[in-house]
């Protein structure tokens, strides 16, 4: 009995065995399949956030001085450097070089081979760096309590024009499709002017604060005159006198063809100095000499340059800048290929007053000497010429009557605008014209052909004076003279001063790190 029960027992205790490996597998593959299961909901999960434009337009992605930025507005900042940088390299189109192929995602693509970085990194900086300069301004902007002007909300909405008008030329059926291809799939028109107003605010108070910089007249000519080397205007005429390059196959070595060179830039030199020992008596002088030896008959040889003393060219800048320096003097200056006869005009301190003009244009009609046979030479060019001309002078005499009949004021001319001026410059007013174009970032001067300039400089030149002006360049002129502005030198200096001061206040700003958060992970790049 006993050996029939142990045999019974062994057995059970083998199945019972058995069966809890069998369960213990069990729970193995429920927990594996469980772990799967929650792993693909969780990729799911990741999915569905990845492509939610809700959560792409919402959720911030990186934070600069405490301003969020979703991935909708950083994939804007991150296109727009790439925006900029290719229409920068597009400049340079003959230099070639290391390019991003826009068809491919920059994250997978090499922007540096030494140190590995790609080109999502190199666009990713240059968009950290803009948006960190703009928060720092956007934060300076609330704390001041600054607010957008009703003009800056209008060019907001002349943006938002401009990216519909855009996506209507290119067959876009909505404008955020336009968006999406221009700035990244989850945008559209009301993220874009949600960035624009983050954008406009930044930039119209660093252009406040840039303005609000003032200065004493003592302040404005103390720095003129403590930089005039560099923003006096100097004017000169000048042309070179130089042999045709020599060809190197005509020559057996080296040596024989640099002694060759060295004879002809010698030679040159040489004719330079005995063109400019025999003199000029007159401008005209100068300018036929430089003619015959350039042998090139256009109205710019030998017409006078003008250039601010920082832009001249450092072979002539000694001479040029030279207080002795008077009308009608020349001299040679030495250049690789010969010399350079220079003929001084005059230096201008820029201390004449800028005018104001109002003027009706009556456009004279164009006429392309392409369409003739002979070009400018053309008599039937020439007689089209004067055609045009001949019917402009009769518009702009009928004007020139009416304005008189009306009067000769400013209204009068005001009046008459509406119907008869193809000025589109608002009330075709004008203002800061100068005798040398000045600009830059922030203010530009006017320089206007010379025929109105002439007019607009003279001495006698008082407010109310109107005349009627031909100009070879567009036709007829009727201008009335609305007065004087400041000097030249004060809004250059003034200029500058603001240019400095508002520099060193920009990097007084807080340049906050972007501090990149888990959902990163949802940009596109």
């Amino acid at each position: 009995m006993s050996g029939m029960f142990e045999t019974k027992s062994d057995k059970a205790n083998r199945k019972l065995e058995r069966t809890k490996k069998e369960e213990t597998k069990r729970r193995k593959t429920r927990i594996i399949t469980t772990i799967v299961i929650s792993v693909l909901v969780i990729v799911s999960a990741l999915a569905i956030i990845v492509n939610s434009s809700f959560i792409r337009r919402t959720l911030p992605v990186v934070t600069i001085d405490g301003v969020g930025f979703t991935t909708t507005e950083f994939e804007y900042f991150f296109n727009t450097q790439f925006f900029e940088y290719m229409n920068m390299m597009s400049q340079f189109q003959g230099i070639g070089g290391n390019l991003p192929n826009s068809a491919r995602p920059m994250s997978t693509q090499i922007y540096n081979e030494d140190t590995g970085e790609t080109w999502a990194d190199f666009f990713t900086e240059l968009a950290f760096n803009n948006m960190s300069n703009l928060a720092g301004l956007y934060n300076a902007a609330t704390a001041a309590g600054f607010t957008l002007s009703d003009e800056d909300y209008e060019d907001i909405e002349q943006e938002i024009a401009m990216a519909v008008w855009q996506a209507m030329m290119e067959g876009y059926p909505t404008v955020d499709g336009f968006l999406q291809q221009m700035f990244g799939s989850s945008m559209n028109e009301s993220n874009y002017r949600k960035i624009l107003e983050f954008v406009t605010t930044a930039a119209a108070y660093s252009e406040f604060v840039r303005e609000s910089f003032d200065y004493t007249p003592e302040q404005i000519s103390g720095y003129y005159q403590e930089n005039k080397e560099s923003l006096d205007v100097f004017n000169y005429r000048s042309f070179a006198v130089s042999n045709e390059p020599l060809d190197r196959a005509e020559f057996n070595t080296d040596e024989e063809y640099q002694i060759a060179q060295d004879e002809a830039v010698e030679e040159a030199r040489q004719r330079a100095v005995q063109i400019a020992a025999e003199g000029f008596e007159s401008a005209e002088d100068f300018i036929l000499a430089a003619q015959v030896e350039t042998g090139a008959i256009n109205e710019w040889v030998g017409s006078v340059q003008n250039r601010m003393g920082e832009n001249l060219d450092g072979n002539f800048d000694e001479w040029l800048r030279d207080e002795s320096r008077s009308y009608g003097d020349v001299t040679v200056i030495d250049n690789s290929t010969g010399s350079t006869i220079l003929y001084f005009v005059s230096r201008d301190d820029n201390s004449y007053q800028t005018v104001a003009m109002r003027q009706i244009l009556i456009l004279r009609d164009n006429v392309d000497p392409a369409e003739f046979i002979y070009g400018e030479d053309d008599p039937e060019y020439q007689a089209a010429l004067e055609q045009a001309r001949i019917e402009a002078n009769e518009r702009a005499e009928l004007v020139n009557s009416l304005f008189i009949a009306a009067g000769e004021t400013e209204d009068a001319l005001i009046n008459l605008m509406a119907e008869h001026s193809d000025d589109t410059t608002e009330g075709g007013f004008y203002e800061d014209i100068v005798k040398f174009s000045y600009n830059s970032s922030h203010f530009s001067a006017m320089k206007v052909v010379h025929e109105l300039e002439d007019w607009l400089f003279d001495e006698s030149r008082k407010i109310g004076d109107s005349e009627l002006i031909f100009t070879e360049a567009f036709g007829y002129h009727l201008v009335y003279f609305m007065g004087f502005g400041d000097p030249f030198y004060q809004l250059i200096a003034t200029d500058r001063m603001r240019t400095r001061d508002h520099s060193e206040w920009l990097d007084s700003l807080p340049q906050g790190e972007p501090v990149k958060h888990a959902a990163f992970i949802l940009v596109h790049i």
